[in-house]
């Protein structure tokens, strides 16, 4: 024992010396923390700052005021232009839909004009004979196409264009005018039956009556009944131009009116002080103008949308196309918006929110110094007092200024700081009186390692003995259970040889069963197949009768056929009177030949159907001694069923005594096998008893040996404890 504790004191002379070093580090300590509170030297410590992460989360709100800021105004854009689609697109729908109404009630006057019957007959020179009443006619309805012109804003003017030789009417001009339809009709590049419904040119007419182009846009032309003259309504120009010029779309935006033809009305919205850059509208010759052979507006035409709208690029600047075509006249209503009058709002929007946030991130920035500044000063008073705290001075008094956690934290700094002086009071007091009770632990485990050494000794002879009598019960154990399988196995193959038997009992059983319904089926043909023969006899006796049925047949007519030959001979003797009779006799011999004839393939087909009739007689006869063969066969076979069930009845008697011996045996087998095992679990638990008390003491003795090793290690970590509190000042 002695050599164990100089061995073992040497490892824990080590620990004080371990200890020592550690105190010494704490100078390190202090100019490390000088260093980091130094910002110049080592910038590193402080990139993860308080300071640092204090601004940092001030930062994150400012950055996702910045994300939803462009992102508002990314959606106010989007929003603003797919309205500003909307509301320029129905507004260009219902520009169009205006004129399109417009020109529908020109298209009603001028079917009225069209269809006037004193109109036809007037120019059909109808009233020639009577000139004051073709001079009233035409006054009348000159005067009336005057005041629909007059009423109608739209109308510029009404023209009336019969044939050669017939005086136009024409609001254009008070002059007499020759007609001239086929001039118009060539003009046109038509026919009388496919004059357009609307046009925007006709330039034969304007050279015929002095007319300028400017004074029209449009023009409807219908066919008179008879095709007699064609009524022209001319649409005025300045009408629709004042009407698409009030279409306010803002400053630098462009409306235009663009017909089939390529002419066009155009109306822009310059900013005061600036003049049109525009080139001259399209006249319909065929030469761009501004929408008319651009690509964004024959891209719109060649799409076969009546409206729609893009972003388009027009002499270099950004506008947005809308459109609307008339499936009345096929005129197009459409304008270049320029794209900053689109998302004008929203700049407006960016702009604010720009400021808005450049605002908050300096008011955050300030406020943020302010109370990193607070909290950085406050955090070096607290360390300054706890490293005199590390140092071992518990008489300081840590403070903090303001009332927010810092407080809270210098007064949890101060209670720390009480609570360890009083421990430091407790542990000086308590470590004499440690030291007492440390010998005398070190002396009890000295007695007690010797007796639980003695107690280990005695349990382990305990143990080799109860082993050995462990073994030869589990030998006899695993013999006997050699046994029991045997027995067991020798049960079950019993036990299948008698669910066999039983198994064979059944189908002999069933076997019996089938053989005697398979006699009764064998009567049952018996029966069947004599009443098949009587059957067959009466059909023998029916077929005599048939017989006689077909003589008698024959012998009528035979007596048919005689008088229809006394009827022919009758008829002859009568000459013309008798033709007739003859006739009918004649049918009667025939009927009398057809008979007999029928009566001779009866009478075979009889005799046919008597032969089968004996043949059919004598297999019935066959089927009947071979069903009395199969009968007597039955009973044999039923004989040998009934010899095979009392042989597996012996079989079964032999069985069930060998199962009763087995059970006997197998009740004495589990005796004994209950009485081994019994033993065998007594040694067990003995044994496992042995062996728990082994545990035990072993466990008691390695205790025993630690509780000396803590007695010297508490014996000699005293003097260090005594060291290490004398340094506190309380």
């Amino acid at each position: 024992m002695s050599m164990i504790k100089s061995k073992e004191k040497k490892p824990e002379e080590k620990q004080p010396k371990e200890n020592k070093p550690k105190k010494e580090k704490q100078p390190k300590v202090k100019k490390t923390k000088a260093e980091r509170m130094d910002k110049a030297s080592h910038p590193k410590f402080m990139l993860f700052g308080i300071r640092n992460k204090i601004i940092l989360c001030f930062l994150i709100p400012i950055v996702f005021m910045i994300v939803i800021g462009a992102v508002s105004y990314n959606k106010a854009a989007e929003g603003m232009s797919e309205k500003f689609e909307d509301s320029t697109v129905q507004t260009m729908n219902m520009a169009t839909e205006y004129i399109d109404m417009s020109c529908d009630f020109i298209a009603v006057d001028a079917l009225k004009y069209a269809t006037n019957p004193e109109l036809v007959q007037l120019v059909m020179g109808l009233y020639k004979s009577e000139p004051a009443t073709e001079l009233n006619v035409t006054t009348n309805n000159k005067n009336e196409m005057v005041a629909t012109q007059i009423s109608n804003d739209f109308v510029s003017n009404i023209h009336l264009i019969p044939k050669k030789g017939t005086n136009m009417i024409s609001t254009a001009t008070k002059a007499t005018a020759d007609g001239m339809l086929e001039e118009y009709l060539e003009d046109l590049g038509v026919d009388k039956k496919n004059v357009p419904k609307w046009n925007d040119l006709h330039q034969a007419l304007d050279e015929h009556i002095g007319i300028n182009q400017d004074s029209y846009i449009l023009s409807c032309q219908l066919m008179s009944n008879s095709n007699v003259f064609c009524l022209v309504m001319d649409i005025d120009k300045k009408t629709i131009t004042k009407f698409i010029s009030d279409l306010e779309f803002g400053d630098g935006s462009i409306v235009g009116f663009i017909t089939s033809g390529g002419r066009e009305i155009i109306s822009e919205d310059v900013p005061d002080g600036q003049e049109s850059t525009l080139p001259a509208p399209a006249d319909g010759t065929g030469e761009a103008g501004v929408f008319y052979g651009q690509d964004f507006f024959n891209k719109a035409l060649s799409s076969g949308e009546v409206q729609g709208a893009e972003h388009v690029t027009y002499n270099g600047e950004d506008y947005f196309f809308i459109y609307s075509k008339s499936k009345m006249t096929g005129a197009t209503v459409c304008a270049l918006v320029p794209d900053e009058i689109v998302t004008g709002q929203a700049q407006d929007i960016k702009g604010l929110t720009v400021a808005l946030v450049i605002l908050a991130a300096v008011i955050v920035i300030i406020v943020g110094l302010l109370i990193v500044t607070g909290i950085q000063n406050n955090m070096k008073r607290i360390s300054r007092k706890l490293e005199e705290v590390s140092k071992g001075d518990l008489t300081v008094e840590v403070k903090a200024k303001g009332h927010d956690e810092f407080h809270y934290l210098a007064g949890s700094a101060n209670n720390m700081i009480m609570h360890t002086k009083k421990l430091v009071n407790k542990v000086s007091n308590a470590t004499e009186e440690l030291g007492v009770s440390a010998e005398e632990v070190g002396q009890v485990s000295v007695i007690i390692d010797e007796h639980s050494r003695e107690i280990t000794d005695a349990i382990a002879d305990i143990n080799d003995g109860m082993s050995r009598q462990s073994r030869h019960a589990q030998e006899c154990v695993e013999k006997t259970d050699i046994l029991s399988n045997d027995i067991q196995n020798v049960s079950r193959v019993v036990e299948d040889v008698e669910k066999l038997v039983d198994r064979t009992n059944g189908m002999i059983s069933e076997g019996i069963e089938i053989i005697r319904l398979l006699g009764s089926r064998a009567e049952e043909t018996t029966d069947i197949t004599a009443k098949v023969g009587a059957s067959i006899e009466t059909l023998r006796q029916e077929f005599g009768i048939i017989n006689s049925f077909v003589e008698t047949i024959t012998d009528i007519s035979e007596q048919t056929n005689l008088l229809s030959l006394n009827a022919s001979i009758e008829a002859a003797r009568a000459g013309e009177a008798g033709k007739g009779f003859a006739v009918v006799a004649e049918e009667i011999r025939k009927l009398a030949d057809d008979s007999a004839s029928a009566a001779g393939q009866i009478r075979t087909n009889v005799e046919q159907i008597d032969e089968k009739t004996s043949d059919s007689v004598e297999s019935a006869n066959q089927a009947r001694m071979m069903v009395a063969l199969q009968s007597e066969a039955v009973e044999q076979v039923v004989d040998v069923f009934h010899q095979m069930s009392e042989c597996m009845q012996q079989l079964v008697d032999g069985l069930g005594e060998i199962v009763d011996g087995i059970e006997k045996a197998d009740n004495e087998r589990g005796a004994t096998v209950m009485a081994v095992k019994s033993i065998s679990e007594i040694i067990e638990h003995t044994a496992a008893n042995t062996e728990t008390v082994s545990e035990v003491a072993a466990e008691l003795l390695h205790n025993v040996e630690n509780l000396n090793k803590t007695a010297r290690v508490l014996d000699e970590n005293m003097d260090g404890l005594k060291s290490e509190v004398s340094v506190f000042q309380i």
